[in-house]
C-alpha cells in the first residue's frame, strides 16, 4: 500500500515476490509458537522446554537459534488462554463472518466462534492472530503478535488496529483490549497499545479509510490511470527491485533502493566512515594546533566555521549538602510540592498513559560507577531489582571476531553516532 505500482503489480497482477529467508523464518516462528501454546494451555503449564525441542526438530538453523534464545522468556499464561492461530473475518459492515487464507481460499469461521452471530457475507477484512488471552470476567483480552524482526517497532500500527478490531466485533462483551507486539529475538521486549470500546467507530473510520484506499488502486488499474510510486523500505519485497531487468521500477533513477545493492552501500558506508573520521582528526588537529577556525563560503554565498562551540550539559543533582552533615534532595522535593499543589496535572490525558512522575528517571552511567564497588554489593543488588530494563536496538555495523585483524579503536564500531561532533 506504500506505493501502488508495487500493489499492482503483486495484489492485482500476481506477480509474486520469491519466498526470501526472513519469510520463511516468520511462517516457521509462527507454525512452532502456536502449537506450543496451545500444548502448554492444555497441560496448564507457562512453559514446557522439552516439547518445544520436539518442535524444533524440523526447524531451520536460524529458527533454531531464536527459539533458544528466547525461550525462557516466552511465557504463555495458560489460565487466561483462549485460542491460538485463529482465523478471523469481517464483511464491509465490519460484522463476523467467513475468511480467507493466504492464497484467497474461503474459510469457514472456527467452531470457537460458534456463539458468534455471523452475517456470512463475502469478508472485507481478514486476519489471523497469533495468540489470545481472555481475562477472568471476559471484559478484558490480550492479544499477542510473535514478531521475528531484527528491530522492534511500535505496537501502534495497522496491524494493531485491525485485529483488536476483529476482537471487539467477535466478543462484544470486550470492554479493552491490550494489543502486544513480542519481538521473540529480545529479551522482554514486548510492544504495546491498548484500545477500548470507545474506539470501536473511530477504529472502523480509519480502516474502511484504507479499504477504500485498496480499492482505488483497483479502479485506477481497471481505468489505466497513472499510479503513484514511492521508494521505500518497501522496495526490499517488490519484483521491480527483485527482477529490475524484466519488470523495471518506474522511478528507478530516482530510487536509491534501486541504485546500488545493499552490499554495495554497506562498503560505500565503510569508506565514508573511514574518510570521515579522517578529515574530522584533520581538521580538529589544525584548530587545537593554529588557534584559529576553518572557515568556508559555497556557491551561495553561506558561510560555514569549524571550531569551539560551547556546549550546555545540564544535570539535576538527587542530593545536596544541607549544611549540618546531611543530604537534602531539593529536586525530589520540589517535584513533591508540585504534586500536593497541582494534583490535577498528574491525571494522564489518555487512558493509555501514565502520570509524568512515572516517567522520571535516574541515568544508570554515573550511578553504576559508584554502586560497581565490592564494598557496595549489598546496595548494588538492592537497586538492580528496583531497576527497570529498557531493551533498545539500532542498526549498527559489527565487524566478525574471528578475522579481526586489529586494526584499531576507530574500526570497532560503525553506527555512525558522534562523527560529525568534535569535542575540545
Amino acid at each position: 500500500m506504500s506505493c501502488e505500482t508495487s500493489y499492482k503489480l503483486v495484489e492485482i497482477d500476481g506477480i509474486k515476490p520469491p519466498s526470501t529467508a526472513p519469510a520463511f523464518r516468520g511462517t516457521d516462528c509462527h507454525e512452532i509458537l502456536a502449537p506450543y501454546a496451545r500444548w502448554c494451555a492444555q497441560k496448564r503449564v507457562k512453559a514446557d522446554f522439552a516439547y518445544l525441542d520436539s518442535l524444533l526438530s524440523s526447524a531451520t538453523e536460524e529458527v533454531v537459534g531464536i527459539m533458544e534464545t528466547c525461550r525462557d522468556n516466552i511465557e504463555i499464561d495458560w489460565e487466561n488462554f483462549f485460542a491460538a492461530e485463529i482465523s478471523m473475518g469481517l464483511d464491509g459492515d465490519f460484522q463476523p463472518t467467513y475468511s480467507y487464507d493466504h492464497d484467497g481460499k474461503p474459510l469457514p469461521m472456527d467452531p470457537l466462534w460458534d456463539f458468534v452471530t455471523r452475517s456470512n457475507k463475502v469478508p472485507a477484512y481478514c486476519a489471523i492472530l497469533d495468540t489470545i488471552y481472555l481475562m477472568p470476567g471476559g471484559r478484558v483480552a490480550r492479544i499477542r503478535d510473535y514478531k521475528s524482526h531484527p528491530r522492534p517497532f511500535s505496537a501502534d500500527t495497522f496491524q494493531g488496529k485491525l485485529y483488536s478490531l476483529m476482537l471487539f466485533m467477535h466478543i462484544p462483551e470486550l470492554n479493552e483490549i491490550e494489543f502486544g507486539l513480542q519481538f521473540i529475538r529480545y529479551a522482554n521486549k514486548t510492544e504495546t497499545h491498548k484500545y477500548y470500546r470507545s474506539d470501536v467507530p473511530q477504529m472502523m473510520e480509519d480502516i474502511r479509510r484504507e479499504r477504500n484506499r485498496q480499492m482505488d488502486i483497483h479502479e485506477k488499474v481497471l481505468y489505466d490511470q497513472p499510479l503513484r510510486t514511492h521508494g521505500g523500505s518497501h522496495c526490499v519485497y517488490c519484483p521491480c527491485v527483485l527482477d529490475p531487468i524484466h519488470i523495471p521500477c518506474p522511478i528507478a533513477q530516482l530510487n536509491p533502493m534501486t541504485n546500488l545493492s545493499p552490499a554495495d552501500r554497506l562498503n560505500w558506508r565503510l569508506v565514508h566512515d573511514v574518510m570521515n573520521r579522517t578529515n574530522n582528526k584533520a581538521m580538529q588537529d589544525y584548530v587545537e594546533g593554529s588557534g584559529q577556525d576553518i572557515n568556508s563560503q559555497d556557491a551561495n554565498g553561506k558561510h560555514y566555521t569549524f571550531g569551539p562551540v560551547e556546549k550546555e550539559k545540564t544535570t539535576y543533582p538527587l542530593f545536596a549538602d544541607n549544611g549540618s552533615g546531611g543530604f537534602d534532595m531539593p529536586i525530589v522535593d520540589a517535584l513533591l510540592d508540585w504534586q500536593n499543589a497541582y494534583p490535577e496535572d498528574l491525571q494522564p490525558k489518555r487512558r493509555d498513559q501514565k502520570p509524568w512522575f512515572l516517567n522520571l528517571r535516574i541515568g544508570s552511567t554515573q550511578l553504576k560507577s559508584y554502586l560497581k564497588a565490592k564494598k557496595r554489593e549489598l546496595i548494588d543488588n538492592r537497586i538492580k531489582d528496583l531497576a527497570t530494563v529498557e531493551v533498545k536496538v539500532e542498526n549498527r555495523i559489527t565487524r566478525d571476531a574471528e578475522v579481526d585483524d586489529g586494526a584499531g579503536e576507530e574500526y570497532r564500531e560503525w553506527d555512525g553516532s558522534g562523527d560529525d561532533e568534535i569535542q575540545f
